[in-house]
């Protein structure tokens, strides 16, 4: 399997420390597993301290045998309690720290505030845009994970036509997919940027249940098995003619693909097809404007244009207080990166952004509808790396 090499993670460590002087941050502080991965090359530190010039540091109380298997390149010290880690910040020179940059939209208020007591008169700053924007120029060994994931993904169709039998519920659909991606190296979870949003697999949504309410920032989740986890497969028989939605987020190698596909068993109605027609359109405009120094927003309001005209707007991406305004969203190691194909987001694409564009429209009484593939943005176009064909699976 590709893994980023040691060079690659030590130009990583450059870029964020230039930040950190231009920013004038003593030290840099991490916590959250897609930024220690990043950064070190393993989850397995509780923190990794990165001053704005020489080394950084992981510590961690367990696990240590594993962060040195995972990334015997990153200086590792093991504490035990407080008087431990307040040690290993004096033996580092750390200690003296005036502005200690946090991933505040993430860090807990208690850890900060803990954290802050092991320093003199340190003050916390949010450097949570920072850190995304530094990860969203994916390298050469990124662009060519996420190609092997694509490659995967490809296999999807098939695997439903050779398998899909008509009684399947929502859900034993879903365990076919989910067990297809798992033998063929899904990690197993799906991390997203925001706190308290917790992610399955998947959505396999049959009908009407891919309407059902989330506050998920996304236009379907499914209905799932219980309140306590309203997202994903039902218990439902999927009937015939009906439109079924397959939202899946393969996370290969800790970096994420996201592709829907449209399953139907018996051929959909003409309302399904004319709204899938559309939504292919509206997506083949999007990518259209992808391109190095587009504005984010070009994209979104294009689309809206577009969608207009078409006669989907009242349902483009939900129904109601439902409606989400984004018609697509940056992938890597979060499922919810930037950048956002959003209204206001007036900063520039760029070459090696990778973006999953996802434009779908919620229709009253039948389902949602759409289409979602994961693209790389390249000085010549875009190159598809969801490359499962695009037509609607069908079996009769």
């Amino acid at each position: 399997m590709l893994q980023v090499s040691v060079a690659e993670y030590q130009e990583r460590l450059r870029k964020l420390q230039q930040l950190l002087a231009e920013k004038q941050i003593d030290l840099l502080i991490l916590e959250r597993n897609s930024d220690l991965y990043y950064y070190s090359g393993s989850v397995a530190p509780l923190y990794v301290f990165v001053p704005n010039h020489g080394e950084m540091v992981a510590v961690t109380r367990k696990a240590g045998t594993r962060f040195v298997q995972d990334a015997p390149w990153v200086k590792l010290e093991l504490f035990y309690n407080t008087a431990d880690l307040k040690e290993i910040i004096r033996k580092y020179h750390l200690n003296e720290a005036v502005k200690i940059g946090f991933a505040l939209e993430n860090t807990a208020y208690v850890t900060v505030n803990r954290l802050l007591q092991l320093f003199n008169q340190a003050q916390p700053v949010d450097l949570t845009w920072d850190l995304h924007y530094l990860r969203m120029i994916k390298s050469a060994t990124e662009l060519e994970i996420l190609r092997q994931a694509g490659k995967i993904m490809a296999q999807l169709p098939a695997v439903i036509k050779e398998n899909f039998k008509p009684g399947m519920t929502e859900l034993e659909l879903s365990a076919l997919i989910e067990n297809f991606m798992r033998l063929n190296g899904y990690c197993g979870l799906s991390r997203c940027r925001r706190n308290e949003i917790e992610m399955i697999p998947g959505v396999s949504s049959a009908g009407e249940n891919a309407l059902a309410g989330t506050k998920f920032d996304g236009i379907c989740a499914g209905i799932g098995l219980s309140p306590a986890v309203p997202y994903g497969a039902s218990t439902k028989v999927i009937e015939r003619g009906e439109p079924v939605i397959l939202d899946y987020a393969f996370n290969f190698n800790g970096y994420h693909l996201d592709q829907t596909r449209m399953f139907c068993w018996g051929q959909p109605t003409e309302t399904v097809t004319q709204a899938f027609k559309a939504m292919l359109q509206v997506e083949e405009l999007i990518i259209s404007e992808l391109k190095p120094g587009q504005s984010w927003s070009v994209p979104y309001e294009k689309a809206l244009q577009l969608v207009d005209r078409l006669g989907f707007s009242k349902g483009f991406m939900g129904l109601g207080s439902e409606k989400v305004r984004f018609v697509g969203h940056g992938v890597g190691l979060e499922l919810d990166e930037p950048p956002y194909l959003a209204p206001k987001m007036d900063f520039p694409l760029a070459a090696q952004m990778v973006v999953a564009v996802e434009p779908k429209v919620a229709l009253e009484g039948v389902g949602v509808i759409g289409n979602e593939d994961t693209l790389i943005i390249n000085e010549s176009g875009c190159e598809l790396l969801t490359t499962a064909p695009s037509e609607m699976i069908i079996i009769d």
